[in-house]
């Protein structure tokens, strides 16, 4: 504590400082410390001679980090990934979007979002057409169609080439828990219903053979398939018409549909692939004249068993054959067989 009596306890050193005339600011003055100061050296010498294990492995620690940071930051620079700092979560069908336009070289962000923008675009233009598509086609009936097997297949053509080894002609129907009714089985479980698949094969088989044996005579042409599709196409279109007008202007319930005329009436490809084959392996005259007239029959009386429901309806039938209505479907039903000759007769040639 301050007594006013007592002496100073500190000693200015009053230097002179510059020129006493000048406006210079006064010197600084220290107090002069009274305790003595103690003399830490032998303790830094000692400590320095006989180092701490636990200082040594903290500068070490702080060396390796300084030296590796440098490191560190030298590789980042060499590999950047923006999405390492800004990551960004993705759907996994995106990244392998995102993969599909890196291989191919879309690598631009820009690309890959025109590239997306087109495939939404193509999605909702598939869309669209199969929506509009199902308004003039039922897509559930064709399918039914196309419901084949192998076996099937195999049994099928054998039908078609020998049909009077054939007993039951009956399709077999599909009912409800309640007993009703709900359609017929598929091709695939019923050798009596008929399918879109062989007459389709059938027809580009046709039209493949036509091809060859034109090669075969030196006169192929391109033009000569286009005549084959489109002449096959016109022959089962008009027998289609003329079906559904007969059965106009007899008073037939036309129960069937359209699709099973023209399964029906694509049958017919398979006596005139036949009849094409027999012809390119060598088969002249007489031969190709029974094969084709053999065939024609077998086509013809398939048909005469397999439209009876068609055109000849159980409704309808009278209780006596000799009913002149009943008389007159199947006269309709004979000339439709009996035209099946005329019209493979004119495809084969």
């Amino acid at each position: 504590m301050y007594q006013p009596g007592s002496e100073s306890n500190y000693q200015y050193y009053n230097q002179p400082y510059g020129d006493s005339s000048s406006k210079s600011p006064p010197p600084l003055q220290h107090p002069v410390p009274q305790h003595p100061i103690p003399d830490f050296g032998s303790a830094v010498n000692q400590t320095s001679n006989t180092p701490s294990p636990g200082l040594n492995q903290q500068h070490y620690q702080y060396n390796q980090s300084y030296t590796q940071q440098p490191m560190m930051q030298q590789k980042t620079h060499q590999t950047y990934d923006p999405n390492v700092y800004n990551p960004q979560p993705q759907h996994p069908s995106s990244q392998n979007v995102n993969n599909l336009y890196s291989q191919f070289g879309f690598s631009d962000p820009a690309a890959q979002m025109g590239m997306q923008f087109a495939g939404t675009a193509m999605a909702q233009g598939h869309a669209y057409v199969e929506k509009n598509f199902n308004r003039w086609v039922n897509l559930p009936a064709l399918r039914h169609y196309f419901n084949v097997s192998n076996t099937y297949v195999m049994s099928k053509i054998r039908l078609l080439l020998f049909p009077w080894r054939h007993s039951s002609w009956n399709r077999s129907i599909t009912r409800s828990e309640t007993g009703q009714m709900e359609g017929f089985k598929p091709p695939r479980e019923d050798i009596n219903s008929p399918d879109l698949y062989i007459p389709v094969m059938a027809v580009v088989t046709y039209v493949l053979l036509c091809g060859l044996s034109a090669g075969l005579h030196k006169n192929f042409h391109p033009e000569l398939l286009y005549i084959a599709v489109s002449t096959s196409i016109a022959i089962v279109f008009w027998e289609i018409v003329y079906t559904r007008l007969g059965c106009y202007f007899l008073s037939i319930p036309f129960e069937a549909s359209v699709l099973d005329l023209l399964c029906y009436y694509g049958y017919k490809f398979i006596g005139i692939i036949v009849t094409d084959i027999v012809r390119l392996i060598g088969g002249k005259g007489y031969i190709s004249w029974l094969v084709f007239i053999y065939t024609g029959f077998c086509v013809s009386f398939f048909l005469l068993r397999s439209m009876r429901y068609v055109i000849l309806p159980d409704a309808a039938a009278g209780p006596s054959t000799m009913n002149p209505q009943r008389k007159r479907r199947l006269w309709f039903l004979l000339t439709i067989a009996a035209l099946q000759m005329v019209y493979m007769f004119f495809l084969v040639n």
